[in-house]
């Protein structure tokens, strides 16, 4: 695919700091005179270790190896984050999402460079044919085209599927600064964003409304976004902008895993109707999927791909204590593993699974995007902090994936029990007053109530009752900023 239409005038213009992209070509190297940089010395830091301790009693300690405490308190120059755990959350991503290539790609932009080109692959001499015969010379005449097959052949196979697209990481402080990222290298103010009715309130009043964006807000129901209703209102804002009321959207935000404030999950089958709607109109997706580690353990458990056990086919149960038991295995497919197209940017974060004061997450995006969005990151915080880095990288190396898997199971299994405590206490006390879905992921549970039609009131109640809870109304995406003209077509 071609991103260059994609692009925002901003990304067009932003190009790597030369400081960076030079100390980054020499780091790791130990035979360097540096006389470049104003790096402090790594004497001149002052801690020279740095110890946590897990619930569990697991140690996880800083300074053993003098490099990791030296890095935790120095720059970062890699655009993309701290090489160590960018190599292990690409063999995450791998394995969690089937069919996914993710492979390491420049993403320093040099004068003749070709941005987000693949890292080169060892050279191997040519092999020759079975026989033992040198191969055919470049002067060697073209064979014979094949014979026309005879009127009673049979059909040829329909072509293989499109391989999945090659993807990268670039580690971010949190969801909020890789929405930023994406939303600046990809939109121009004035724009069309389509997102969701409800959406996340602090990427619509701190990203999507300062941006000056247009917003092209699409219903929802309990499967989630409803991908008939984002048709029609694509349409519409086809129709608008052929009359030049406004500009032909280029991107959905979407949150497919207990949606913030939703808290509705879209099953493979929406998702895949939502892929196929934005490819028909040439939209790319940014797939906002913080929710999606705390999808809840299930009691009977079919695999849909995301953490099924090795050699089980999507749909085919599992067998065992995987069944059913949380952790990688309770993950559902993601709209970037269903990706085809190389049409899905996708967005993780640690907040949720770990903490959000560790300010730390990743994006998942096509080759040819990574390259720009590093150095967004990079002119924006010069990274996300080392010490976050450095320190979750060694707590995930010393878990390792049984350990990763383990504490996962133990952190769904918290969120599931709230939920259900929540649901219960809404059947008991609000049955015949109000309305809800079953929450499946997540930390949000959303609440319709009847014949409310101002819930003013009752907050005010709430609020003497030193309850705190937050009217739909501030997540609306629809009567903020200039969404009127596409909207209402």
């Amino acid at each position: 695919m071609d991103y260059d239409r994609f692009w925002s005038a901003e990304a067009r213009r932003f190009k790597t700091a030369s400081l960076a992209g030079l100390i980054h070509r020499f780091s790791g190297l130990n035979d360097v005179v540096r006389l470049a940089g104003g790096l402090p010395p790594a004497e001149a830091f002052p801690l020279s270790s740095l110890t946590a301790l897990t619930h569990g009693g697991m140690e996880v300690r800083l300074g053993e190896q003098q490099e990791l405490i030296h890095q935790a308190q120095q720059y970062n120059f890699n655009p993309q984050g701290h090489t160590p755990l960018l190599t292990w959350l690409r063999g995450l991503t791998a394995q969690l999402h089937p069919g996914v290539a993710v492979e390491g790609v420049v993403a320093v932009e040099e004068e003749g460079a070709v941005q987000g080109a693949a890292l080169p692959a060892p050279t191997s001499l040519p092999q020759p044919p079975a026989g033992g015969h040198p191969p055919a010379s470049s002067t060697s005449p073209p064979a014979a085209p094949p014979a026309p097959p005879l009127a009673s052949s049979p059909p040829p196979p329909p072509p293989p599927p499109a391989p999945a697209p090659r993807c990268d990481l670039v580690l971010t402080c949190g969801a909020i600064h890789a929405i930023n990222a994406v939303i600046s290298c990809l939109t121009d103010p004035g724009d069309t964003l389509v997102l969701d009715e409800y959406t996340y309130t602090h990427a619509l009043e701190c990203v999507f409304l300062p941006r000056g964006l247009r917003l092209l807000p699409v219903r929802s129901d309990a499967g989630g976004l409803d991908p008939s209703h984002l048709q029609q209102q694509l349409a519409a804002a086809e129709r608008a902008a052929a009359a030049g009321r406004c500009r032909r959207p280029r991107l959905l935000y979407c949150i497919p895993t207990g949606h913030n404030p939703t808290g509705v999950t879209m099953s493979e089958e929406r998702k895949r109707r939502i892929l196929e709607v934005c490819s028909a109109a040439d939209l790319l997706v940014l797939e906002d999927d913080a929710y999606w580690w705390l999808s809840y353990p299930t009691a009977g458990g079919a695999a849909e791909g995301a953490g099924a056990a090795e050699g089980a086919a999507e749909g085919e149960e599992l067998q065992g204590p995987a069944a059913g038991a949380g952790g990688l295995a309770a993950l559902p497919r993601s709209m970037l593993s269903l990706d085809r197209e190389g049409r899905v940017i996708r967005i993780d974060t640690f907040s949720k699974l770990l903490g959000p004061g560790y300010r730390l997450g990743w994006l998942t995006a096509p080759q040819p995007l990574v390259s720009k969005l590093a150095n967004w990151v990079m002119g924006s915080t010069v990274g996300p902090c080392s010490v976050t880095q450095v320190l979750l990288t060694q707590l995930l190396q010393q878990w390792g994936r049984s350990g990763f898997d383990a504490y996962l199971r133990q952190l769904q299994a918290l969120y599931a029990s709230r939920a259900a405590a929540a649901e219960q206490a809404a059947r008991r006390h609000l049955s015949g007053l109000a309305e809800w879905c079953p929450v499946q992921a997540g930390m949000f549970m959303w609440i319709k109530l009847r014949d409310v039609p101002d819930v003013g009131a009752i907050l005010d109640q709430l609020v003497a009752a030193r309850v705190a809870v937050l009217p739909g109304g501030v997540f609306a995406a629809g009567g903020r900023g200039a969404d009127a003209e596409v909207g209402d077509v």
